[in-house]
């Protein structure tokens, strides 16, 4: 999580519509999207209540625990304690109302007026997410009260006061990663029903709730092999969809590639020169609709209007349209944003502590032994066509063994002592520790060549059985049939016969034997 975070922070949603245990404590998730557009878990708590101080205390734990670094856009519904607390704890941070909860929140207040009007629910809409003008958005606002007779309404009054954490035209200014709501939350809250229960305790929520972690993570795990097998299909062969192809994820290329195309269908109107800026009025075909684009010929530097780029983290058609004006064939790498390219994982990430953070120990060592296994297996392989050469490797590898074991003989040596110098200051006594490193290292080559000289057959140690698990087969029957008779035969002729040197006289191997050693071959 401290490394997911890390790399794909910069937006964060926050939900407790989920509930947990008999008194429905309230789950809180902390997520995003990552770089293939899909979920990605940077923390969860179960919070006592939902006041401003809890959440205060949750946001604080979480900066702590992520060396600080604070979101860039958080989306929360509204709540008033919640946004108490990011106002202390976030203050930097452009909080964003979820226009979701937001339109459940008129349905509520504002329902006669849904009722009367068929228009209203577009038109509310229209306030929230088209404008790119501050005063374009005022206007369509105050013309919504006035033909609805809503001016003296307290919810529109509460809600306007409140406008900049919910229209899109304050919100255009910051990434968001094009999203506009937490739905993300709501669809991860379904999702987490399917393994976390409301009856669970703490332990069963968390053992449950990593499940759920390795399920998402995985996900992404198939996404990343899925790139590296497939790629995209092209829509046009051209330079720049070739080259940002070979940089986006599939998702994100997918949407690049509908910005392209839009941007076939936009005309240039005007054009106002000041070299080296040149600011465009653009449109698309038979449309009213302008968009402004300032271009620097000198820096590369593009804008566009309708800060898409600012907002979602790539070009826009308005902006791909000048470009291609100026023979711009491929994206200036400053509009590559990292965090939707196929490398946004590369890279190390640092805790609070300073240390590196390694995503999964475990597969660092698998990773380990599949190319120290790669290289034995070449060797060996090689060595296998002569028997010098096999004769050699097999002696090497006794060498290398005992050479390997003397890396942790010598870390378990430093750990002893430490153990054996503490008490030696407490009780005065002296411990030869050459001497015992040399007998635990001939212990251990002893070992290493006892292993070397073992044959294929393995011994199958007394092993108790537990009567009645399993049924018996034929095989096994036969077995202690075989034994009984062998038993009654040792009863009748106590006295085995010997050869001339007093060695015991064995007629035959029994059937038995072989069928014990058959399965160790």
């Amino acid at each position: 999580m401290v490394i997911d975070y890390a790399l794909f922070g910069d937006v964060v949603c926050f939900d407790t519509t989920y509930r947990i245990n008999n008194v429905n404590r309230p789950c809180a998730p902390i997520i995003e999207v990552n770089h293939h557009k899909e979920t990605v878990v940077f923390g969860v708590a179960l919070l006592y209540d939902e006041t401003a101080a809890s959440f205060e205390w949750l946001f604080t734990t979480f900066l702590e625990v992520m060396k600080g670094k604070k979101p860039l856009t958080i989306f929360t519904d509204q709540d008033a304690a919640m946004a108490k607390a990011i106002a202390r704890v976030f203050p930097e941070t452009y909080h964003r109302i979820c226009s979701w909860h937001l339109f459940q929140n008129a349905l509520k207040h504002l329902g006669h007026i849904f009722k009367g009007s068929n228009k209203f629910g577009a038109e509310f809409k229209s306030c929230m997410h088209d404008f790119e003008y501050e005063e374009d958005f005022i206007h369509s606002w105050n013309t919504l009260l006035e033909k609805h007779k809503l001016q003296d309404n307290k919810w529109c009054l509460d809600t306007f006061q409140e406008r900049r954490k919910w229209a899109m035209v304050y919100g255009r200014h910051t990434f968001s990663a094009g999203i506009r709501s937490t739905q993300l939350c709501e669809s991860f809250n379904s999702r987490m029903k399917c393994y976390v229960k409301p009856r669970f305790n703490v332990l069963e929520f968390f053992t449950r709730f990593e499940k759920l972690l390795d399920d998402v993570r995985y996900q992404e795990l198939e996404s990343n092999y899925e790139m590296s097998q497939l790629k995209p299909a092209l829509k046009m062969n051209v330079p720049i969809l070739r080259n940002a192809r070979d940089i986006y994820t599939s998702k994100i290329f997918d949407l690049f590639q509908q910005e392209y195309e839009k941007s076939l269908g936009i005309v240039v109107k005007t054009c106002i020169e000041s070299p080296p800026l040149y600011e465009y009025k653009v449109c698309v075909y038979e449309l009213q609709r302008e968009h402004k684009v300032t271009f620097d010929s000198k820096s590369k530097r593009i804008g566009c209007c309708c800060m898409s780029f600012e907002f979602v983290g790539y070009l826009c058609s308005h902006a791909l349209k000048v470009l291609d004006i100026w023979n711009i064939k491929l994206v200036p790498s400053q509009y590559m944003l990292n965090r939707w390219t196929k490398h946004a994982r590369e890279g190390c990430v640092v805790d609070y502590k300073g240390r590196i953070v390694i995503e999964d120990p475990r597969q660092v060592v698998s990773n380990r032994s599949k190319d120290l296994s790669r290289n034995a297996v070449t060797v060996a392989s090689r060595a296998a066509e002569s028997e010098d050469a096999s004769i050699f490797f097999a002696r090497k590898m006794v060498e290398l063994s005992l050479e390997v074991e003397k890396f942790f003989t010598k870390a378990n040596k430093n750990v002893d002592d430490g153990y054996f110098n503490s008490m030696a200051m407490n009780s005065s006594q002296s411990v030869d520790n050459n001497d015992a490193f040399t007998s635990e290292q001939n212990e251990i080559s002893k070992g290493v060549l006892d292993a070397c000289k073992a044959k294929c057959i393995k011994r199958n140690l007394a092993v108790a059985s537990v009567k009645g698990r399993r049924k018996k087969s034929f095989l096994e029957k036969g077995k202690k049939r075989r034994k009984n008779q062998a038993a009654v035969a040792r009863s009748a002729s106590p006295t085995i016969p010997l050869s001339r040197d007093n060695i015991p006289i064995i007629a035959s191997v029994s059937t038995l034997e072989v069928i014990i050693l058959l399965p160790y071959f």
